[in-house]
C-alpha cells in the first residue's frame, strides 16, 4: 500500500531496517476456569471469553477479545503485527488492515481506557497498563460499581507516564479553541524543524521549534505547551533522557517521539517511559497530525483536574 510521507528533503537520507520478529510467550488456556485476569477497572474471563468494566460486561468481538488476549499475554513486550496475525488468524490470510481493524474495535471497547495499547508504527502494539491474575474462587464476579480486587500475583509489567488518551480516530477541531495550543518541536535538524512548523500552522497550530533540549529548557516553560514533538537522537541530552527527566519531575506533558534511526528497544522503551506516540521518519502528515490532536486533547482534559 503506498503512503504519502511528508515531502522534506531528510526523507532520502532515512533507512529502511528491518526487525525481528518478537517470540510471544505461551497464551493463557482457555480450560483454566479458576483464572480471571484484571486490569484497571477490567476483568476478563477468558473460559467464558468476557470482558466486563467494573462488573458491567462490555461488548467485544470475538476477534477483538483474541486480540486483548494476545496483548495481556505479552505482558508489557512488543508484540508484531506478524505474532498478531499468526496468533488471531492462524487458519486466515490476512494482512495489516485486519489488525487495524480489529485494535480500533478494541480500545473503541475500552473506552477511555484505550491509552493502554499503544503504537509502535510499523512494528506493532505494547499493553502498558499492569496486570493480575486472581482464581475464580478469590475474584468471582465483581456487582457493577465495585473495585475490582487488589489480590493476586503481579504480572511483570512497566507502567511509565501515561496520559489520559482519547481513543485512536476521534477528532479535534482546534481551531475552535479560544486559546491555540502549541506544540514545542526538538529536532536538530533544520530542514526538519521548518517542515514541522509550516505543517502545524497550516491546520491553526502554534509551533515552536528548538535545536536541542538544552534550547528549549533555557527558552521556554514545559508546562506551557499542549504537546512535545521530540527526536530521539539530539546533541547533548537525548530525547530518551529527557523523557525520563520530565517523568522525574511529574511533568505531564504529552511526548510524540520521530526518529529515523528507531529499533525495537528504541521504541519500546520509549513507549515504556510514557511516550504518547512513536512515529518514524519519514512522518506520514495524517499519523502525525492525529497523534498530535489526541495528545492535546488529552492535555486539555488533565487542566481542569490540576487548576
Amino acid at each position: 500500500m503506498k503512503q504519502h510521507s511528508i515531502a522534506l528533503p531528510f526523507a532520502n537520507k532515512l533507512m529502511d531496517r528491518s526487525y525481528p520478529r518478537i517470540t510471544m510467550p505461551p497464551p493463557v488456556s482457555a480450560n483454566k476456569s479458576d483464572t480471571i485476569v484484571r486490569f484497571r477497572r477490567f476483568c476478563v474471563l477468558p473460559r467464558t471469553r468476557q470482558l466486563l468494566a467494573e462488573g458491567t460486561p462490555v461488548e467485544v468481538g470475538s476477534r477483538a477479545f483474541d486480540l486483548l488476549m494476545v496483548l495481556v499475554e505479552a505482558r508489557g513486550d512488543l508484540v508484531s503485527n506478524d505474532e498478531i496475525m499468526d496468533r488471531v488468524w492462524p487458519t486466515t490470510l490476512v494482512d495489516e488492515t485486519n489488525v487495524r481493524v480489529q485494535m480500533s474495535r478494541l480500545r473503541k471497547s475500552l473506552g477511555k481506557d484505550g491509552d493502554i495499547i499503544k503504537t509502535v508504527p510499523g512494528r506493532g502494539y505494547v499493553f502498558v497498563a499492569p496486570v493480575t491474575t486472581v482464581s475464580h474462587e478469590s475474584g468471582a464476579l465483581t456487582p457493577a460499581g465495585s473495585k475490582p480486587a487488589q489480590d493476586g500475583q503481579l504480572l511483570p509489567s512497566t507502567l511509565g507516564l501515561t496520559l489520559g488518551r482519547q481513543s485512536i480516530g476521534s477528532r479535534m477541531d482546534v481551531r475552535q479553541n479560544d486559546v491555540q495550543p502549541t506544540v514545542a518541536v526538538i529536532d536538530d535538524d533544520p530542514e526538519v524543524r521548518e517542515a514541522l512548523q509550516g505543517l502545524l500552522q497550516s491546520v491553526g497550530l502554534r509551533a515552536q521549534a528548538f535545536g536541542a533540549v538544552q534550547e528549549f529548557l533555557a527558552e521556554a516553560e514545559p508546562g506551557c505547551f499542549g504537546c512535545l514533538v521530540l527526536d530521539v537522537r539530539l546533541p547533548g541530552r537525548s530525547g530518551l533522557d529527557f523523557i525520563d527527566d520530565l517523568t522525574k519531575a511529574n511533568m505531564q506533558l504529552p511526548v510524540i517521539f520521530i526518529s529515523g534511526y528507531a529499533d525495537v528497544p528504541m521504541s519500546v522503551r520509549a513507549m515504556k517511559a510514557g511516550a504518547f506516540e512513536f512515529l518514524t521518519k519519514p512522518v506520514r502528515h495524517q499519523d502525525l497530525l492525529d497523534a498530535i490532536q489526541l495528545a492535546i486533547a488529552s492535555r486539555i482534559e488533565q487542566r481542569p483536574a490540576t487548576q
